[in-house]
């Protein structure tokens, strides 16, 4: 009996050091298979969040598209009646037999057909995108502006209000003209526009200044109109979103478009019943910064 328990003894290290050999095995075991089992729970995680992210960018786009086709429609849509009731009434004798009214019907269609015409082309300039290509090469920025700023003046001999211009310090980049004077373009209008929304008391004016800080020249394009409401502005420069009652609200887009593809950016700031400003700043010129006064 001795000599067994001796035996037992003897072999009791030997057999816990394998239950914990076993133990610790079995917990190596139970490790792996936890981490197994939390990577593949956040790899179905994963999966499932980027099909949700997936959808709401589908969801998104959708929508999107939806408002985009939506805008464009009502857009064609209007003036396609108007052409449409217009012609109706050439139909009638009495009315074609009148010479001025005759011509006014005629002024009407062509006027709707033209302003289908600029909404169409608004749209190709937009579609146009990334694809559209510079010819850059040095440009006299003070005469751009004050060409456009000349045309302003004529028609706010028309339309009653008032355009004020300067200073306008000369400024030479390196820029496509043709693209330019669209994107500076898109901005007078939009100022002009928005002092036809103005309250009638007092005087619609609009200040166009062009001046050079450092490298940069900063065209201000400034009215006095309505101003735009806070919860716009900070969609203003995406496309078909207009604070107007007509246009497709591309201009905007456009003109942020030109400018970033210069190298440049546009900033827009603007108060409720005080009018807004627009910025477009561009890099001058490094031949022509060197020459001129800061």
């Amino acid at each position: 009996m001795k000599i067994v328990s001796t035996i037992r003894l003897g072999l009791l290290p030997f057999v816990q050091e394998s239950l914990l050999a076993e133990v610790r095995h079995l917990m190596l075991v139970n490790v792996l298979l936890v981490l197994l089992i939390v990577g593949f729970s956040a790899g179905i995680i994963l999966v499932l969040m980027r099909r949700a992210m997936r959808e709401r960018v589908e969801a998104a786009r959708l929508t999107a598209m939806g408002t985009a086709t939506a805008r464009i429609l009502h857009q064609v849509k209007n003036p396609l009646q108007t052409i449409l009731l217009h012609a109706e009434m050439l139909e009638d004798d009495r009315m074609v037999a009148e010479a001025e009214l005759r011509r006014e019907i005629a002024r009407a269609i062509v006027g709707e057909a033209l302003r289908m015409n600029d909404l169409l082309s608004e749209l190709s300039a937009y579609a146009s995108g990334i694809g559209r290509r510079l010819n850059r090469e040095p440009l006299p920025l003070h005469t751009l502006v004050r060409d456009l700023a000349g045309v302003m003046e004529r028609e706010a001999e028309q339309a009653r209000f008032t355009v004020r211009v300067g200073p306008l310090a000369e400024a030479t980049i390196d820029g496509d003209a043709y693209f330019l004077r669209q994107a500076i373009g898109n901005i007078l209008r939009n100022a002009r526009e928005a002092l036809g929304e103005r309250p009638s008391q007092g005087e619609g004016v609009l200040e166009v200044s062009l001046r050079c800080r450092g490298a940069e020249a900063i065209i201000e394009v400034s009215d006095n109109g309505p101003g735009i409401e806070p919860d716009r502005l900070s969609q203003i420069f995406e496309p078909f979103m207009t604070t107007k009652g007509k246009g497709m609200g591309l201009g905007l887009p456009i003109c942020r478009e030109i400018v970033e593809g210069h190298g440049g950016r546009v900033e827009l700031r603007s108060r409720p019943g005080e009018g807004t400003i627009v910025q477009i700043i561009l890099l001058r010129s490094p031949i022509g910064a060197a020459l001129q006064p800061a």
